[in-house]
């Protein structure tokens, strides 16, 4: 997708000109890592269905592919453009950043997960927000990344509503570089998903277990908002 390439193309550049970047990764990194060695301890290949930095540091330790357009350098990383062409499954699939929130209506959503269900012989892992309780997807938010450098990024989240879909929205992000040069990067179409809503499109995926991680949550690179883990074994 055009907005996912460009999203994290400006995220790796960010992440350049910042010394902590490696520090931040590695603390996202070992979130997940530790849930692969709790729910499949003998777990060896992971797909992520984007590209996150996180799975440059899971390449470490098992075999990662990823499915993306981006291009990175690490040769430890395999890499497919599409769903499409993934052939084989994986003991685990990781889809973060609300990756079933992408979608225009229910039927793209429950067809997402039809999907990527059918890349795994072991665990998902995902992630989303509370939205019954607090309607993430009505606020907007505002995050700055200042680097060591003098270098200075404002990242700024923008949601606009549909006219005539309360469930549905548009997600904008918007970038300042140095207080001059403006990166706008969409809109997405989203739609809320519920954690019930997940647990019934997993269970008619055929998935054996369904679990909100307690205690466990996930924040994405300049979000505000922590995002539930969920597992769902298929």
């Amino acid at each position: 997708m055009k907005n996912e390439l460009e999203y994290w193309n400006l995220i790796k550049e960010i992440g350049s000109l910042n010394e902590k970047w490696a520090e931040t990764v590695a603390i996202k990194a070992d979130i997940i890592d530790k849930l692969i060695k709790s729910i499949k301890p003998n777990a060896k290949t992971v797909l992520f269905t984007g590209f996150n930095p996180i799975a440059t540091n899971l390449a470490d330790h098992y075999d990662v592919t990823v499915i993306s357009e981006i291009v990175f350098d690490n040769s430890n990383i395999k890499q497919v453009v599409g769903m499409s062409d993934v052939t084989k499954q994986f003991d685990i699939v990781v889809a973060l950043d609300e990756y079933f929130t992408y979608g225009n209506c229910e039927v793209a959503q429950r067809e997402l997960l039809d999907q990527v269900a059918k890349l795994t012989n072991g665990w998902l892992i995902t992630t989303l927000q509370d939205y019954k309780n607090f309607a993430p997807h009505k606020k907007n938010q505002i995050d700055a990344s200042y680097v060591s450098n003098g270098n200075n990024y404002i990242m700024l989240e923008s949601n606009v509503a549909d006219k005539t879909d309360k469930q549905l929205w548009y997600h904008y992000r918007f970038c300042i570089k140095n207080h001059s040069e403006l990166v706008t990067i969409g809109p997405a179409a989203r739609r809320t998903m519920y954690f019930k809503q997940l647990a019934k499109y997993s269970s008619d995926a055929n998935s054996k277990q369904y679990v909100i991680q307690k205690n466990l949550l996930y924040k994405g690179f300049f979000s505000r908002n922590f995002e539930h883990i969920i597992t769902v074994n298929f």
